[in-house]
Parts: structure tokens; sequence; C-alpha cells
């Protein structure tokens, strides 16, 4: 679904640079790269039946979002765009491998969902 693009890096290593930040810098689309490295993670961790560890890299993102927003940067318009389009796609995707229908999963979309809202 979501590939890598040749010389593209793992979204794993990728994901571990964004992790690394002290703050998802506005000017420089952290926000949007790191819904693109879970989006890649997903076609990784969701048909091994890894749903619950892909999850918490979902939930890594909401605390870093919280760090943002407490530290007074707020999101920007493109971010909660982006934000609201990632959760809504994957709130909706209750077919297997996918199956996020299930409660947690639904939980943690409807966090994501409610804090890109505010």
């Amino acid at each position: 679904m979501f590939g890598l693009e040749f010389g593209q890096a793992p979204p794993q290593v990728e994901l571990a640079r964004l992790k690394q930040a002290p703050a998802l810098n506005p000017n420089y689309n952290m926000v949007i790269k790191y819904l693109d490295c879970l989006n890649r993670l997903a076609d990784h961790y969701i048909p091994l039946g890894n749903l619950a560890a892909w999850l918490i890299e979902v939930q890594l993102l909401i605390q870093k979002l919280q760090k943002r927003v407490y530290s007074r940067i707020h999101l920007t318009p493109v971010e909660r765009k982006s934000l609201l389009n990632f959760a809504t796609y994957w709130r909706n995707m209750t077919r297997p491998p996918y199956n996020m229908g299930r409660p947690e999963a639904q939980i943690v979309m409807i966090t994501l969902i409610e804090f890109a809202q505010r």
C-alpha cells in the first residue's frame, strides 16, 4: 500500500529519527513525515499481527503532539487536516488484515481525531 521509494530509509529507521527530535517542528513538516512513516510501518506490522505495536507508535505520536501543543506550538491547518485524514482513514479500515474495528484501535484513532480538532 505505502511502499518504499528508491533510496528511502525503512520506516523504522525514519521513525527512530523523528522520535529523537525534541519537538515535531512545523517548519520541517515533521508531523506529515511522521504520519507517512506510520502508514508505511502499518504495511510491515499489521499483516503480521502486530496491531498493538503499531498502535503504540500512534500513541507516541499523540504524546509528541501533546508536548508540542503544551509548548505553545499549535498545529497548523495542514497538520490538522493530515491528522484528521490519517485517523479517519485508519478508523474505517475494518477489513482484515487491518481490522481497526477492535476497541483498542478505535480508542486510539478517536483520541487522535479529538486532538486534531482542538
